[in-house]
């Protein structure tokens, strides 16, 4: 028994150590995709890490293979590549149980694999989603899929090519952090991912079928076995029924007998007095017929007064009972009136303050009364002001300049929800903006996206109000990403806000900017220069923080 437990012990020690080892590379390949300058290199890295983390992270694989899919559909036109990174990130949104993400990935990879007419890939995503639609009960819908990856099977396989991708260019020297210390960097190549083979996916396929037979199999068995169990027990509630209405029957034919047996005695008594007294027979029989009416003319009223008792009392529960009832239903619907005004409540409440607060922060502060201030390490910071406020207020009565700028927030407030931006906060004609403020790492993509739209926006406001000769608004723009401190402030009013030198430096490329214009640092520009044209202005001097490198943003790329 010792040594069955030390070795149970020592394999689940090396599990542990197995998974912690795969989840540590994951980690430093993720690292080097991020680092790369190479896009196909950043790539291949972020597909490597995606498989790693498939067995003990599919959250965090989903995340990189949509990073691979992006880079090889957008920027490198891989068709190969987006196929793979398509079908790997369905599979891990299905080991998250998300059926329907996990569906729309294994349809892009399907996609990517028929613009290639690798039709093998392409059946081989439709079998996914034929198991996924018949583990929901959608037996049609997996029925038409099975057909259909039996139809591109039967198309004669045309091998997948990557002529139309871009030429691969010199990989870059990326330094892992072992590797950092070392005295000489090291010039590694990232190989490109091993994926299964054709053969082992069709075995895998086959496997998965077979274990979906035997379960359905499993369940037939169950229900037969539940049918059986139904059918005996019907079988023996008729015979209790009928061993029921024989002793009926029986206890029937005891009181009747009785009954006849009493009146025997009666008739002997009356003749044995009859003779004793000297009486005729007839009288004899007119007197046993007498005492044997009233006998039961007594049973009968016996009887009667019973029932009666009976009937009384029944009606006497019966009444007492629906009293009761009826102020149960009176308290019930009370009561649900309460607790539908305290839910409604509680939602405007809910409401209100998910309106004041983020997400998490509100759920802190309903669960535990307070939040804790918190640290993020990569978020972006968008500062919007509107030039020449002061002069452009003076035109127009107070009412009017309220409305004008709740107009134009109301837009902005629009356009940070299609990003899933937060809103810090607005000080006069300022609005404030930032990204990032969640556990997951995200790009400053989405909220120059956004500051686009923005700009777009006054654009068109300046196009329709210029010819009227009706005052506009126009604005500058800056944005940096770095660390920044969140949390809420005050009692009795709570207020979100964030803090650090991030925001300090948005502030001030905001100030550099010029109207109609979005400045960036230079931290941002490297985190989007593959998406958005940009240009370089040079190092402007900021208060307190001396030159920045500063970019305008242009638009998307092409």
């Amino acid at each position: 028994m010792y040594y069955s437990l030390k070795t149970v012990a020592t394999l689940f020690l090396c599990v542990v150590i197995t998974i912690s080892a795969v989840a540590q590379q994951a980690a430093t390949l993720e690292v080097q995709a991020r680092q790369s300058t190479d896009r196909r290199e950043s790539m291949n890295l972020y597909y490597k890490a995606a498989e790693k983390y498939l067995a003990t992270n599919p959250v965090k694989a989903s995340s990189m293979a949509h990073q691979a899919y992006l880079i090889a559909k957008e920027e490198l036109k891989d068709n190969v590549m987006a196929a793979r990174a398509a079908y790997l990130n369905g599979e891990s949104y299905l080991r998250q149980s998300k059926y329907g993400d996990a569906k729309l990935r294994y349809t892009r990879g399907k996609e990517s694999s028929l613009e290639l007419k690798d039709y093998d890939f392409a059946a081989k995503c439709l079998d996914k989603m034929s198991i996924m639609a018949q583990s929901e009960g959608n037996i049609n819908e997996a029925n038409q899929f099975k057909q259909e990856a039996k139809n591109y099977r039967t198309v004669k396989p045309t091998p997948p090519t990557t002529a139309t991708a871009p030429v691969k260019p010199p990989v870059k020297p990326v330094t892992t952090p072992a590797v950092a210390q070392q005295s000489t960097p090291t010039r590694t190549t990232a190989p490109q991912p091993q994926l299964p083979s054709d053969r082992e996916k069709y075995r895998q396929y086959q496997r998965d079928s077979m274990e979906w037979a035997k379960a359905v199999a499993l369940q037939k068995e169950k229900l037969k076995e539940l049918a059986q169990q139904e059918q005996q027990l019907t079988v023996k509630k008729q015979e209790v029924e009928q061993v029921v209405a024989q002793k009926d029957f029986q206890l029937a034919s005891v009181t009747l007998q009785k009954d006849e047996l009493d009146r025997i005695n009666i008739r002997k008594q009356q003749l044995v007095e009859a003779l004793q007294s000297g009486k005729s027979l007839d009288s004899i029989a007119y007197e046993q017929d007498r005492q044997y009416q009233e006998l039961k003319l007594q049973k009968s009223q016996s009887f009667r007064n019973v029932l009666l008792l009976i009937l009384g009392f029944t009606i006497l529960f019966v009444s007492f009972f629906y009293r009761r009832f009826i102020e149960n239903q009176k308290q019930k619907h009370i009561l649900e009136q309460k607790n539908r005004q305290i839910e409604d409540e509680k939602q405007r409440s809910d409401e209100l303050l998910l309106n004041i607060l983020p997400t998490a922060i509100a759920e802190e502060l309903k669960n535990g009364g307070k939040a804790k201030a918190r640290k993020y390490e990569q978020a972006s910071v968008l500062f919007v002001d509107f030039k020449n406020f002061t002069k452009i207020s003076e035109q127009l009565s107070p009412e009017d300049l309220v409305a004008e700028l709740d107009h134009y927030f109301k837009a902005f407030d629009f356009i940070i929800g299609q990003y899933k931006l937060e809103k810090i906060k607005t000080i006069g004609d300022a609005y404030m903006v930032a990204s990032g403020l969640s556990d997951r790492i995200t790009s400053p993509v989405s909220i120059v996206r956004a500051a686009l739209e923005m700009q777009e926006f006054l654009s068109d406001m300046k196009a329709e109000k210029q010819p009227q000769n009706k005052p506009f608004f126009e604005a500058r723009m800056g944005i940096h990403t770095g660390p920044v401190v969140a949390g809420v402030v005050g009692i009795k009013k709570f207020a979100y806000d964030i803090w650090g030198d991030t925001v300090n430096i948005a502030a001030r490329l905001q100030d550099a900017s010029d109207p109609a214009c979005i400045n960036v640092s230079e931290a941002v520009y490297n985190e989007v220069r593959y998406t958005f044209r940009c240009h370089y202005r040079g190092k402007f001097p900021a208060k307190n923080k001396g030159n920045i490198d500063m970019y305008y943003v242009d638009g998307l790329l092409k």
